[in-house]
């Protein structure tokens, strides 16, 4: 029998991370939560889970969407919960991506916004940034390409990464009308808005097509719970439920990230920490004349000299248990990206660094 997947579908291969058992690394190289929580934080978790949490389905969902939507300060039917902001983005692409449609994304961005294209059949049409682009520039370009194309769906991280490229909310609202016109979804991935307070939240109501994604992987630090949320209007949210399984949640994440939207001075202590490091980075690596980008999320990037010192430093890191990322920007692979964390792993990674240029 032969096996083939319906027509809209296409095979996409995917690899596994390259080192398997990451427990023993500072793990600076996926933007995640690097330092491990508190005992007292996983005590206080731990004895909010029962056995009844893992015996039975969720029943508790219309509690939880009442607690977000308090949070967000929008209505419960202007929100869905997704598994991670990248489920949050296959559903947008299965409910509103068909084949042939154009995509606009950025390049370099998000891993997944190529894959969905190619995954869904649909025509990407990446607009590449670069590192020397100013806001200005940016807003520019990204209007001009918008308009040169018949895109179905407009797809910015906002802030974005690896190269920080970001929309104020009034380049938003112009994009929005733009793409309105088009009849065209402008969705906005706001996987760091925590770090940056850049938000489209507040301008669903007004501009139809504006979607909203979000994680609790980043600034909460809960990316193994894959937590993801879309906020937009009533009638797209509606759309998206269509293909939602039966339960968006189970019960043992929804008690901890419960247990994280009322206690949100966790969140807000990490991002001081990150903010402290940020500080210290720009600081101390300065001092090697090292070029150091990124300021509105919880990563930054480095460049050096040439593909052997990015090597040199890559290895000099990984020998100390420090997991980073080399990237390949515009062609060349002598950069390298960092996820921040407390002021006190910020300081070894620094060490390491300083001490090998």
């Amino acid at each position: 029998m032969k096996i083939f997947p319906k027509s809209s579908i296409s095979l996409v291969p995917r690899a596994p991370h390259w080192i398997q058992n990451r427990q023993s690394y500072y793990t600076m190289e996926r933007n995640e939560r690097v330092d491990e929580f508190d005992k007292k934080t996983l005590l206080n978790i731990l004895k909010k889970i029962s056995s009844y949490d893992l015996r039975t389905y969720p029943d508790e969902m219309e509690n939880y969407y009442k607690l977000m939507s308090k949070w967000l300060k929008v209505k419960k039917e202007e929100i869905i919960m997704t598994n991670g902001a990248d489920g949050g983005l296959l559903t947008i692409f299965n409910v509103f991506a068909d084949v042939g449609d154009e995509i606009i994304y950025l390049n370099p961005s998000y891993a997944m916004y190529p894959l969905y294209c190619k995954m869904f059949k649909s025509k990407p049409k990446p607009l590449n940034v670069d590192l020397n682009f100013t806001n200005k520039t940016y807003f520019q370009k990204l209007i001009q390409h918008i308009k040169k194309n018949k895109p179905r769906i407009v797809a910015v991280a906002n802030p974005n990464q690896p190269i920080e490229t970001f929309l104020t909310e009034d380049q938003i609202k112009k994009i929005a009308i733009l793409t309105m016109k088009k009849n065209c979804y402008l969705v906005v991935d706001e996987a760091y808005f925590h770090f940056n307070n850049i938000s489209a939240i507040k301008l669903i109501k007004r501009y139809k097509n504006i979607i909203v994604v979000r994680t609790f992987s980043k600034a909460f630090g809960l990316a193994g719970l894959r937590v993801g949320y879309v906020v937009s209007n009533k009638d797209v949210i509606d759309l998206l439920k269509s293909i939602k399984p039966i339960y968006e949640l189970n019960n043992v994440n929804l008690k901890i990230c419960e247990y994280f939207l009322k206690n949100l001075k966790i969140m807000k202590d990490y991002i001081n920490e990150i903010n402290k490091s940020k500080k210290y980075i720009y600081k101390n690596l300065n001092k090697k004349k090292i070029n150091i980008f990124g300021k509105l999320s919880n990563t930054f990037l480095i460049k050096l000299i040439n593909e052997n010192e990015t090597k040199k430093i890559f290895d000099k890191l990984l020998k100390k248990k420090i997991l980073v990322r080399v990237m390949n920007i515009s062609g060349k692979k002598n950069y390298i990206r960092c996820t921040l964390g407390s002021l006190r792993t910020t300081k070894i990674l620094t060490e390491v660094i300083n001490r090998n240029l």
